[in-house]
């Protein structure tokens, strides 16, 4: 991953605000995973595996007789994990992969950071056997600053995606299908998933944190004081619900040898 990437975990509260994304995507994963038929003796490739959840998971799921190799640029979050699962230090852009070596290949939230990503989902799916599951899970901002009852998180949503726009492509993920199929991947299956989370809450805490991370990046105030004060004050309220960043979820299978 380049050393501009917009959300790097050696921000110093990168550990906290991957803790929150986990909190925030991981059950849906978790779904569609198992929907995928994940089961003991699998061979996973984690792509992007920031602190680990879902290797973690998969590790479980797929017990001794399987494997899980989590790739990553940073390792530093990747603790106390299932001895089936091993830690690899990678860049998926440019260092090689194993072909042909996995039952399910995830990724999450990576692939719009990155320019070579389109190249890099044909990588992907070289390194599935026949008949295996590729899942990509990916920003789309298009709800953002439209589903918010609320006008302060409409506007800091807004925000937040004009930000993310200038270090990434905020629109990929609806265009997944498509190189899915220029990839000859087939039974591919795509959903969109726009969750919320109650204030107070770790998602809630991620939104806010996220929007600090991209501020910092941006060099300060990029929306009036004011306006993100009574934002921020309003996450913290249990009872309240926020609507968080959009994701497309693909899924598509290796055509049997």
């Amino acid at each position: 991953m380049s050393t501009d990437y917009a959300l790097t975990n050696a921000w110093e509260c990168a550990q906290r605000r991957l803790k929150g994304l986990e909190a925030t995507y991981d059950p849906t994963t978790r779904r569609r995973l198992s929907s995928l038929g994940l089961a003991p003796g699998w061979a996973c490739l984690e792509v992007g595996a920031g602190a680990g959840s879902i290797a973690r998971w998969m590790g479980e799921q797929v017990g001794p007789t399987g494997y899980v190799s989590a790739v990553d640029l940073d390792i530093s979050g990747l603790h106390h994990l299932p001895a089936n699962v091993e830690v690899r230090q990678a860049d998926v852009r440019v260092d090689p992969l194993p072909e042909v070596a996995f039952d399910v290949v995830h990724a999450r939230l990576l692939l719009n950071h990155l320019s070579e990503r389109d190249e890099i989902v044909g990588r992907l799916v070289a390194a599935l056997r026949p008949g295996g599951w590729l899942l990509l899970e990916e920003g789309d901002m298009f709800s953002s600053g439209v589903v918010d009852e609320d006008p302060d998180h409409a506007r800091a949503m807004r925000t937040l995606r004009d930000l993310l726009a200038s270090a990434a492509d905020v629109d990929y993920g609806r265009k997944l299908p498509r190189l899915a199929v220029s990839y000859g991947l087939t039974e591919v299956g795509v959903e969109c998933e726009v969750p919320f989370s109650e204030g107070g809450s770790l998602g809630t805490e991620w939104l806010a944190l996220t929007f600090d991370q991209l501020a910092e990046r941006a060099g300060g105030d990029i929306l009036d004081p004011e306006t993100v004060g009574r934002w921020k004050e309003k996450l913290t309220r249990p009872s309240l619900w926020f609507a968080s960043l959009g994701v497309v979820a693909m899924r598509g299978r290796r055509p049997a040898a």
